[in-house]
Formats: structure tokens, C-alpha cells, sequence
């Protein structure tokens, strides 16, 4: 019974702390746009005009795309537990090793979609392209809301550890 509501108890500490650091990853895309408003009257583009932005914006968006269908399946493959077998030494430490997979999983998934974002600033500071900023800023955001942390999926990971450590 102790057990049992230690684990409640270091899963919901974990799961406030995934959700301030997914916040946190969120946030900064407001950052980004605030600072892109700020300085985009005061910017001067100087770029060589043989450089072919045109063929570097359309890569910034194809690699955005294969980020997105990337992170699908990367988020399945980090939250598989089959490699992920917890000693009982493990399980007494401060933090329950499912919200340390978790955690993992929603930094690695995030940073990549913050990534996106990124490509809009890069395209912005290179082009002063404001467009592109926003599309990309959009993208990013909406696909970190889809793949916003699910309570359920630490808990179905929680479950699945367990009846790991038990065989």
C-alpha cells in the first residue's frame, strides 16, 4: 500500500515536471516571434544576391515536413518498453524510471519540433521573410500541441514497467 502510493506520489512530481519543461520548450516560440517583431524595423538584410534562398527556404520546409512524420514514429519507438527492463534497486530512488523515460521522450520530441520554429528565425534573419516565420512558427507549435505530454501515456508506461519488473 505505501509502495503503491510512493509511485502515485513520484509519478505526479515527474508529471508537473514534463509539463514545465514541455511549457518551457513551448514558450520559447513566443520568445522567437517577440524578438522577431522587436528587431524586424531595425534589421538590414546584406546577403549576397547569388544565394539562392528560394532553394533554401524549400528545403527548410521539406526538412520541417520529414521532422513532423519523423517524430511520429520516433515518439513510438522511445516509449517502447522491450529494452527498457527496471532493476528493484531502481524503483527507490527519488524519480519512478517511467517519468525518466517519459521525460527523455518529450525533450527529444520537442526540441525537434521546436526545430521548425528555428527555421522560420533562420529564414527571417536571412530574408527578413515574415511569412515564412509565421508558417513555420504555426507548424511548430500546432505539431508540440498534438504531441503535447498525455498523462495516460506516462501511466500506460508506468504499467508496462511493472509488469515488465514482475516477469
Amino acid at each position: 500500500m505505501y509502495e503503491e502510493q510512493n509511485e502515485i506520489k513520484q509519478l505526479d512530481t515527474g508529471w508537473r515536471v514534463i509539463l514545465l519543461i514541455w511549457g518551457a520548450i513551448l514558450a520559447s516560440l513566443g520568445i522567437y516571434l517577440v524578438v522577431c517583431i522587436m528587431v524586424e524595423k531595425e534589421l538590414q538584410i546584406n546577403i549576397d544576391p547569388n544565394l539562392p534562398l528560394e532553394t533554401i527556404k524549400y528545403a527548410l520546409f521539406g526538412v520541417s515536413f520529414i521532422t513532423l512524420f519523423m517524430v511520429h514514429y520516433l515518439r513510438k519507438f522511445l516509449l517502447r518498453t522491450i529494452n527498457s527492463i527496471v532493476n528493484s534497486s531502481q524503483t527507490s530512488s527519488l524519480q519512478h524510471p517511467a517519468v525518466g523515460k517519459y521525460l527523455v521522450t518529450v525533450i527529444i520530441t520537442s526540441a525537434l519540433l521546436e526545430s521548425i520554429g528555428i527555421y522560420g528565425v533562420v529564414l527571417f534573419f536571412m530574408a527578413k521573410d515574415t511569412s515564412s516565420l509565421y508558417q513555420l512558427l504555426i507548424i511548430s507549435a500546432a505539431a508540440m500541441i498534438y504531441f503535447r505530454p498525455r498523462k495516460d501515456e506516462l501511466l500506460n508506461l508506468s504499467a508496462q514497467m511493472k509488469a515488465q519488473r514482475k516477469k
